[in-house]
């Protein structure tokens, strides 16, 4: 629907939204006030609000001023896509107005005016950089969404090195958690070990029902049975909202919960089942069927030893999908995960 104002969206930025603004603020004052802050790493499951964070930030520095903001695909050259965008923001692009960069056969080359010219885009990006500095402007280059690459790994090296010289550069990035767990392991990449991480956590519920009453004009215990229904989780609070706008609801009823249960299955819950392991299905699986999350329980159903129970246990706390609400006890991240589980177990 055109005028709704929830999205089914990945990654999209809803005109209703739940904003996380002490996310945001300990980012903006980090880049902002602190001398020797230069990159933050946003962490989540899927659908938490990783990608709409990190916009909200971009769009605060660029509406700040004296930012200049590159956004730049991980799936790409990292370093020579940066050299690009960096050549041709406005600032650059006035004063080297009779420069050319070239491309072939996806070889960059920079032209310099007299002809002199080079195609390596570290030096590229080092003399971009310097030249932005001269403005006293700062560049803020922000990656969704990065994996362990080598590419990747060779511009954390690049960037390690340009901070050191001095350069304006800050470094804005979002990832699964399992997609870089083995980069913040790696004692060799002991930048992005140290780098600060902000994990998302579920939003807050009393927030969630907040804006479900005034944007979808419902009671106070509808928004808070909504608000429930999503666990806090971001994209099913967007889930939610849209399919009660264009279901004509006005109210919570079987088909809207259906509707709402399959979109989730279909659109994020199959996929996330997909990508785990037998033993770690087989874990989530006893952890559905256990009346309390108690290990004594989930144990005892599938006859885990107590050993295999801790690895699986912090292997999936680590992946974001469980966590524990109290000391001993085991629940699902992601919400409505259990009645889910209970359909997908028939298949194991």
């Amino acid at each position: 629907m055109a005028n709704n104002p929830f999205t089914l969206m990945y990654g999209i930025t809803a005109r209703s939204v739940v904003s996380r603004d002490a996310e945001m603020e300990r980012i903006y004052k980090s880049f902002v006030y602190e001398e020797n802050m230069f990159a933050y790493l946003i962490t989540g499951i899927r659908g938490t609000g990783k990608t709409v964070l990190l916009k909200a930030i971009e769009k605060k520095l660029s509406e700040a001023g004296g930012w200049v903001v590159v956004n730049i695909n991980p799936q790409t050259d990292i370093t020579s896509s940066l050299a690009k965008k960096l050549f041709d923001t406005e600032i650059l692009r006035k004063e080297l107005k009779k420069w050319k960069i070239s491309l072939n056969l996806g070889a960059m080359t920079l032209t310099r005016e007299g002809g002199e010219q080079t195609s390596d885009p570290e030096i590229m990006v080092e003399d971009f950089l310097a030249r932005i500095k001269a403005h006293n402007l700062k560049v803020l280059i922000s990656i969704d969404e990065v994996n362990d690459t080598q590419e990747f790994r060779r511009f954390i090296n690049l960037f390690q090195i340009l901070i050191g010289k001095g350069l304006p550069c800050y470094l804005l990035m979002t990832a699964l958690k399992e997609n870089v767990s083995g980069l913040i392991n790696d004692k060799a990449m002991t930048f992005l070990t140290r780098t600060p991480k902000v994990e998302l956590e579920p939003l807050s519920l009393a927030n969630v029902a907040k804006e479900y009453e005034d944007v979808l004009e419902v009671s106070r215990k509808t928004a808070v049975e909504m608000a429930k229904l999503t666990n806090g989780y971001a994209f099913a609070f967007q889930v939610l909202g849209y399919l009660f706008v264009d279901m004509g609801k006005s109210d919570l009823t079987p088909d809207l919960l259906n509707a709402y249960d399959k979109y989730l299955w279909n659109n994020g819950y199959n996929k996330f089942w997909k990508d785990r392991t037998k033993n770690e299905r087989l874990f989530l699986i006893a952890l559905a069927e256990s009346p309390t999350g108690g290990k004594e329980e989930i144990l005892s159903h599938y006859k885990l030893n107590p050993s295999s129970y801790s690895v699986y246990r912090e292997r999936l706390i680590e992946q974001g999908f469980i966590y524990m609400p109290s000391y001993g006890k085991l629940a699902f991240v992601l919400p409505r995960f259990s009645e889910f589980v209970e359909m997908v177990k028939e298949f194991e």
